[in-house]
C-alpha cells in the first residue's frame, strides 16, 4: 500500500517561507471544497480498499480553513486504519476552541507542528494534553546559534536535466499528492501551477506526470505509477542547497 498521501486542504499561508516546496508564498487564495475531499477520497479508498499509511492534511496552513474540523468525519469513516495528521505552523492552534481539540480527540487526528519559534509551544502542548491529542514536531535542524536551517531544492525551468536520474536523486518522491481527482508523486508537480502563473513560466505537467484515479480499476495501478520517474522530473535538478530559514520575497531565485 501507500506510506502516505497528502492532501491540501487549502494552498495559501501565513508564514511565507522562502524557497517553500508547496510554493505556498505564490498561492493565491484556495479552500479546498469538502464535496470534492469526499468524492476523491470515496473513490481512493474503494480502490485501495482503505489501505493506507497516513493521510497528510496540510496546505499552505491547514488551520486557516474554516471548515477543517469538518474534513475529519469524512477521512476516518473512509480509511479508518488510517493515521490521519495534520501539519500546521502551528501559529493559530492557541487560538482554536475548544470544539476543535475535541473533533481532533473523536476522530484520532494528530498534529504536527513545523517548528519556527515563531509561537508559545508550551501552552498548545498543555491544551493538547488536556483534550488527549497526540502532539508531534516535524523534523528540523539549526546552527550551533539557534537559526533554522532551510533547504532549497533546485528546478531548472528549461527542463535540460535527465528525468531518471532527477527521480533517482529526489528529495520529495515520498511525497504522493492528491488533487483533484489525480495522484502526483511529488508536490512539486502537484503545485507548480502557483510558480507558472506568478512567474509566467511553463513548466509543463503532461499525462504522464500523474493518475487520474477515476480512470484505473485498481489499487496495484496506482502503486505501478507513484514509484517510476514522471517526465516532469526533467525541471528538477536533484540538487539541494542549505541556508537558513527567512521569508520569501517572491523572488524566482528562490526556486531555481
Amino acid at each position: 500500500m501507500l506510506e502516505k498521501i497528502d492532501i491540501h486542504v487549502i494552498d495559501h499561508c501565513n508564514l511565507n517561507c522562502r524557497s517553500c516546496t508547496h510554493f505556498s508564498p505564490l498561492a493565491e487564495p484556495f479552500f479546498l471544497d469538502i464535496d470534492e475531499f469526499e468524492r476523491d477520497l470515496t473513490r481512493f479508498s474503494q480502490l485501495s480498499g482503505a489501505e493506507l499509511g497516513s493521510l497528510f492534511l496540510l496546505g499552505g496552513e491547514p488551520l486557516l480553513h474554516n471548515e477543517l474540523i469538518d474534513f475529519f468525519p469524512i477521512a476516518r469513516k473512509l480509511l479508518p486504519n488510517t493515521r490521519i495528521i495534520i501539519i500546521t505552523n502551528g501559529i493559530l492552534l492557541p487560538k482554536q476552541e475548544d470544539r476543535f481539540w475535541k473533533a481532533c480527540r473523536r476522530y484520532n487526528i494528530q498534529i504536527w507542528i513545523s517548528i519556527y519559534d515563531v509561537i508559545n509551544y508550551d501552552e498548545i502542548k498543555k491544551k493538547a494534553d488536556k483534550f488527549n491529542v497526540k502532539l508531534l514536531y516535524t523534523s528540523f535542524r539549526k546552527n550551533d546559534d539557534g537559526s533554522k536551517v532551510w533547504w532549497k531544492f533546485k528546478l531548472d525551468p528549461d527542463g535540460n536535466n535527465h528525468w531518471v536520474e532527477s527521480f533517482e536523486k529526489c528529495g520529495n518522491k515520498n511525497c504522493v499528492t492528491l488533487k483533484h481527482g489525480k495522484l502526483y508523486t511529488c508536490c512539486t508537480i502537484a503545485h507548480i501551477e502557483h510558480f507558472n502563473k506568478y512567474f509566467n513560466a511553463n513548466l509543463q505537467v503532461s499525462e504522464f506526470d500523474y493518475i487520474d484515479i477515476y480512470k484505473v480499476n485498481s489499487y496495484q495501478a496506482i502503486l505501478d505509477v507513484m514509484v517510476k520517474p514522471a517526465p516532469f522530473c526533467r525541471y528538477c535538478t536533484g540538487q539541494v542547497e542549505t541556508g537558513l530559514w527567512s521569508v520569501s520575497k517572491k523572488d524566482i531565485n528562490e526556486w531555481i
